[in-house]
């Protein structure tokens, strides 16, 4: 019984081409460059992309930019996994209150079919035009 049409998130392009490795990939990349001395042909060639790449990326490195980023990247995802679970919580709250009005809606139409039924003729209610024909003795 699903009633929700959730709001589709709209991403941000990005402009240009994708990159073929994610930031982590190349932080640790320029990580090796930094800390073990690798060249940037030999770092090149054991990570599969130009020397250039490798002094592109080593270069934020050095600066606290790709660090930055990647950060930045883990917060927006935490914050995008919150606002998922707050969306949920809420959609587990709108599904408890259909069921409510779901039960209180069928017990309501059992009331009405109740009161709807004719009722006997022995358990009429009795006015001045019908008295005598209830005038008999109680059993």
């Amino acid at each position: 019984m699903e009633i929700i049409n959730p709001l589709p998130i709209k991403e941000k392009k990005r402009i240009g081409r994708t990159p073929r490795y994610t930031d982590e990939y190349y932080m640790m990349m320029a990580k090796e460059v930094v800390e073990t001395g690798l060249s940037y042909r030999q770092a090149a060639d054991k990570y599969k992309c130009s020397h250039g790449t490798v002094n592109h990326w080593t270069k934020l490195f050095r600066e606290g930019k790709l660090v930055r980023r990647v950060e930045k990247k883990k917060s927006e995802s935490s914050r995008a996994e919150a606002q998922l679970q707050r969306q949920e919580r809420y959609i587990k709250e709108l599904k408890a209150q259909v069921g409510e009005l779901y039960l209180e809606n069928q017990l309501l139409k059992k009331a009405q079919t109740y009161f709807q039924q004719p009722k006997n003729a022995r358990s009429s209610v009795i006015t001045s035009e019908n008295l005598d024909q209830y005038q008999e003795d109680a059993e």
